[in-house]
């Protein structure tokens, strides 16, 4: 079992580092790298590495894997940075707040089997990443039951809400219904933005008519203060990270084990 020793601000402080892609690659693997690096002895495996993407699964059977978690690499950023701020972290942290998040999630073994992570690329733009995750998952004939994006967001911020629940789509009325209870269960101030800004659910959700399916899905937002892509950086409230990574976790297992 790999328990994880970095505490959530190394992995902030570590991953606020550049990436940049032209569209069609990365062109700046700094970020990819020390995702590489940091999960290189964890339990999970680096089941794809593509121009745009990588994916990660602790079981290398395509057929266990029925959940997806998305958190972008790309920014937008000239110059990244991270410092402390009294009960925040003030820094450039579209997107490595939840990049951190799921990391330290899979670093301490917190995730069931069944979920595969992609860290994807050109999600500020065309959502390159996120199709060729869709294309590799459909090559592999993954049947996936529910999907995760991860991101940060100005929504929610005033009501100092932990997390923003956003661009939900097509979910059953009974997962519907585990997701309303798991979220009054945290008893956490907690914003629904049902049509948000533009992210990558708009890709899932829709699939790519004739291979990937549409993928019920949500953005699971971490509420940030400030311009999302200024160069001052944003603050998040070190507060909100604990109770944020325990609803993606529990919102991660609402699918059962394929193994059961």
């Amino acid at each position: 079992m790999q328990h994880n020793s970095l505490s959530y601000s190394t992995l902030l402080q570590r991953l606020t580092i550049d990436s940049k892609d032209d569209g069609n690659k990365f062109t700046i693997c700094n970020r990819v790298d020390e995702i590489k690096r940091l999960l290189e002895s964890s339990n999970y495996r680096l089941i794809h590495e593509g121009p745009l993407s990588l994916i990660y699964a602790r079981k290398t059977d395509p057929a266990e894997w029925n959940t997806l978690i998305s958190s972008h690499i790309d920014c937008v950023y000239q110059n990244c940075f991270m410092e402390e701020a009294g009960d925040c972290w003030k820094g450039t942290f579209d997107n490595s707040a939840t990049n951190a998040v799921i990391i330290d999630l899979m670093l301490r073994d917190e995730l069931n089997n069944n979920v595969v992570i992609a860290f994807t690329g050109d999600e500020e733009i065309h959502s390159g990443g996120a199709i060729e995750v869709m294309n590799v998952l459909h090559k592999d004939k993954v049947h996936l039951a529910l999907g995760i994006i991860l991101d940060v967001t100005e929504e929610g911020w005033e009501d100092e809400a932990a997390f923003s629940i956003e661009n939900d789509r097509g979910f059953d009325i009974l997962t519907g219904y585990h997701i309303i209870q798991l979220l009054q269960s945290s008893e956490q101030p907690c914003t629904l933005v049902h049509q948000a800004e533009p992210d990558e659910t708009w890709d899932y959700g829709k699939g790519i008519e004739g291979t990937f399916p549409p993928l019920p899905c949500l953005s699971l937002c971490l509420p940030a203060s400030g311009e999302l892509h200024g160069e001052k950086g944003v603050l998040i409230r070190k507060a909100s990270v604990e109770p944020y990574s325990r609803l993606l976790k529990e919102i991660s297992s609402l699918t059962r084990e394929s193994t059961e």
